[in-house]
């Protein structure tokens, strides 16, 4: 059930109508009915508002907490559920060659142009370059949900760069988004996002990586391509 609401929340925050995403128009609809409720009572006083107006009251309130909080949640966890195989053994390092490319579904933090996006479940190829720096390109298709679409500015290729010196671990494991399960790894990585332009670049932090693979075997090639530079 995580997993289902994990995607949930994605698609409220990526979706939008009118420039605002849908988990905001959720909890702003749900505490501005609330507001109008409590400005009803104050305005008639006396007699005080049947039961079923403050039943009403009460689920919107909580609607609009629920909604806020779950998103919080949901991005902490980058919208998947992993779960960690430790009693897996890693393969031996085998570097894959720069014009090698691996299909996985990628979900982390982005960047293109300046711009950075926290994304989840993208397609994506995993590549490693000469300079042994490696690359996920990913692309975001247009998508809608419910009545809303998905903004155009994220839509288009996105790209994550990790250097060998920033990875702090990898681990194996199955991902989880909605209902689809997977053979993944977890990356961990110092990142230092891209400064926009004309102005000062962020800190740096720490950032994970999620790279779903369509089977062990696949995952294993990623894999021992991160470990070759140890």
């Amino acid at each position: 059930m995580s997993a289902k609401l994990l995607r949930l929340a994605y698609l409220l925050r990526h979706h939008r109508v009118g420039g605002w995403r849908l988990d905001r128009w959720g909890v702003t609809l749900a505490w501005g009915a609330s507001g109008i409720i409590v400005a009803q009572w104050l305005i008639r006083g006396e007699p005080p508002l049947p039961v079923w107006h403050w039943l009403v009251l009460g689920l919107l309130i909580l609607g609009g907490l629920s909604t806020s909080v779950l998103g919080g949640w949901a991005a902490r966890r980058l919208y998947v559920v992993f779960e960690p195989q430790l009693a897996s053994v890693a393969p031996p390092g085998q570097a894959l060659q720069p014009e090698d490319k691996v299909a996985v579904r990628a979900t982390g933090w982005f960047e293109v142009n300046g711009k950075i996006c926290l994304c989840a479940d993208l397609t994506a190829y995993w590549r490693t370059y000469a300079s042994r720096e490696h690359a996920v390109l990913a692309i975001q298709q247009r998508t809608r949900f419910l009545a809303a679409g998905s903004p155009e500015e994220e839509i288009g290729m996105w790209y994550m760069f990790i250097c060998p010196e920033a990875i702090a671990g990898i681990a194996p494991g199955h991902l989880r988004y909605g209902v689809c399960e997977s053979p993944a790894l977890r990356i961990m990585y110092r990142w230092q996002p891209p400064a926009a332009e004309g102005k000062r670049p962020p800190r740096p932090f720490n950032a994970t990586a999620y790279l779903a693979f369509e089977d062990a075997t696949t995952r294993e090639q990623v894999w021992a391509d991160l470990l070759a530079d140890n």
